[in-house]
């Protein structure tokens, strides 16, 4: 199997970065912004090197799939990989052995699945050593997007994850979110590539002073709302909606139209993730909540 990447080696000396996309085939402006990355970063403005693998998940890519329709593994979860797993292991053992281990900055980007939508935000794991969280950070705010979520090993964010494995192998890593499901728009892919190079000033690795990042809200809780019962579900939020504790944020109906469930929201929090297609099967996760 063939994975694309392109490696940009600066002119001057400076640390590497390495970024992602794709590691979901359906998350398309982080791919894109990816692909521009690396057409319109040049070696004289360049300090350091960057390496882009713009689609990890080829296989989940070709078939508008999730994860990888090879053997249903979710890459997203599988780092660092095995050489002795199935395809989805083996993709991601080549990528973090290649590639991410050998940078020492480590960007992902991900988005809304086809079925998803999302506000914009960034992330970043803490493994509790303060040099690494401390930049790791850095670069998430860098990114630009009003939320920021926290995590560690007592969050929600389940071991293998590219962004908890960067850290946990001594690299300052963040993730991006923002695609809206099965579309890709120009607005959300430009949004990434301006981040990046956002991070980039930061880092030093190209000129200009990066952006000033206040008024951005650190997301420290995420609450996964399932729903009980299938049927279609009927969304009163939109991701971005700041949503008080108990508020009503949707319902279920069944196909004689009754309301069979109502989804509560648990705490004050924004709407990140929400799912736009109405149809949900029992036990879904439908609504994603980032509290303060």
């Amino acid at each position: 199997m063939d994975i694309p990447f392109t490696v940009i080696r600066g002119v001057r000396d400076g640390p590497t970065l390495c970024i992602t996309a794709g590691v979901h085939g359906t998350e398309y402006a982080g791919i894109e912004a990816a692909i521009r990355l690396s057409k319109e970063v040049k070696p004289e403005d360049l300090k350091g090197m960057l390496t882009i693998v713009p689609v990890v998940n080829v296989p989940a890519f070709e078939e508008r799939s999730y994860v990888c329709p090879i053997d249903g593994v979710n890459i997203q979860g599988s780092f660092p990989g095995k050489p002795d797993g199935t395809i989805a292991h083996l993709i991601a053992y080549g990528v973090f052995n290649e590639f991410v281990s050998k940078s020492n900055y480590y960007l992902d980007f991900h988005g809304g699945d086809i079925h998803e939508s999302e506000v914009g935000f960034a992330a970043f794991f803490e493994v509790g050593d303060p040099r690494i969280d401390a930049q790791s950070e850095k670069m998430a705010k860098a990114l630009g997007f009003k939320y920021v979520w926290r995590t560690s090993k007592e969050g929600p964010m389940p071991k293998g994850s590219t962004w908890r494995t960067g850290p946990e192998n001594g690299i300052p890593s963040a993730l991006v979110e923002l695609s809206s499901g099965d579309k890709l728009l120009p607005e959300e892919v430009s949004a990434i590539f301006e981040g990046t190079l956002n991070v980039m000033r930061q880092l030093r690795m190209i000129e200009g002073e990066p952006r000033p990042t206040e008024g951005q809200k650190i997301v420290t809780q995420l609450s996964h709302l399932a729903v009980k019962h299938g049927g279609l579900f009927h969304a009163y939020v939109k991701p971005g909606d700041v949503v008080s504790d108990g508020e009503v944020l949707g319902e279920v109906t069944n196909l004689q139209g009754e309301v069979i469930e109502k989804i509560i929201s648990p705490k004050k929090g924004v709407i990140l993730v929400l799912i736009h297609n109405p149809v949900v099967d029992p036990g879904e996760k439908i609504i994603y909540v980032g509290g303060f």
